[in-house]
């Protein structure tokens, strides 16, 4: 497991809205050659590790961890330094592939951690959950519908499931159409079929700080979750041995949110590998 760091009631309508499972049509079956593009045009962030205070691991790591069935003591725990701002990432053995965000952690499971789509839409449900956009959260934002009233289809069978997942799909669209040159666009003749929902997103993003393009600047994040013992014989070693978890002075952070995305997500990659 990679633990990363910095040196890096929704109404009752707001529920509905996102959760109900959208009748337009996809424009691809997936988003798989979005890839090599992507690959080959969005390079890897400088970065530096070294292993999280031994016999201890981050709080909401440990969750994720313990409820898929792992035992926290067989996790391997490092802080990654990046120059840009992220939160806790967990990568779990699976014999499938799947991923999902866990109130802005991220959980791969099996070969995803490869697959930068899956990288990025799992972002950008921080993103949309957590507020960094003006339209807070932007799946269920009057804005977002009007949008997404006036196209005529979805990214694929994935943004079908809901419009969570739909502002997801969204993003990756739009992370290509603004680093690949030619861009979505070029790459698909119907694009104009889906153009006013990764038009919002890139509206939305551009507003933020242009958040999906190199360079563009992120200034808050969420606070790193309290380090807690790996397992009872841990809770022996004195608190004041824990490792210090605090951001910088003046990072201003955001509210954490209860959200967790798995049974979509989940259902998601099961029925793409059905169709594969």
């Amino acid at each position: 497991m990679r633990v990363l760091s910095i040196t890096a009631t929704f109404t009752f309508f707001v529920a509905l809205v996102t959760s109900q499972r959208l009748t337009k049509p996809p424009l691809q079956p997936n988003l798989d050659n979005l890839k090599q593009g992507l690959l080959d045009n969005l390079h890897s962030t400088h970065s530096t590790r070294d292993p999280f205070q031994a016999g201890y691991i981050p709080s909401d790591c440990k969750k994720i961890v313990q409820r898929e069935k792992f035992n926290p003591a067989s996790i391997q725990t490092w802080n990654v330094h990046y120059d840009d701002y992220v939160r806790h990432v967990v990568s779990l053995p699976a014999a499938g592939g799947s991923a999902y965000n866990d109130g802005g952690n991220i959980a791969f499971f099996g070969t995803t951690l490869s697959n930068i789509n899956v990288h990025v839409h799992e972002a950008a449900h921080s993103l949309d959950l957590l507020g960094a956009y003006k339209d807070k959260p932007l799946s269920s934002s009057t804005n977002w519908i009007n949008n997404y009233n006036q196209d005529s289809a979805v990214p694929d069978p994935y943004a079908q499931t809901n419009q969570i997942e739909n502002v997801a799909q969204n993003t990756v669209v739009d992370t290509y159409q603004r680093n690949v040159p030619g861009g979505f666009s070029g790459l698909n003749p119907n694009a104009n079929r889906i153009f006013h929902q990764y038009a919002t997103v890139d509206t939305e993003q551009r507003e933020a700080g242009n958040l999906l393009i190199p360079g563009g600047t992120c200034t808050v994040r969420l606070a790193n979750s309290s380090p807690v013992p790996v397992s009872g014989a841990a809770s022996r070693v004195a608190a004041a041995q824990a490792p210090n978890v605090a951001l910088p002075t003046g990072l201003q952070t955001v509210t954490a949110k209860d959200f967790n995305t798995k049974d979509s997500c989940q259902a998601a990659f099961d029925s793409e590998d059905a169709g594969h």
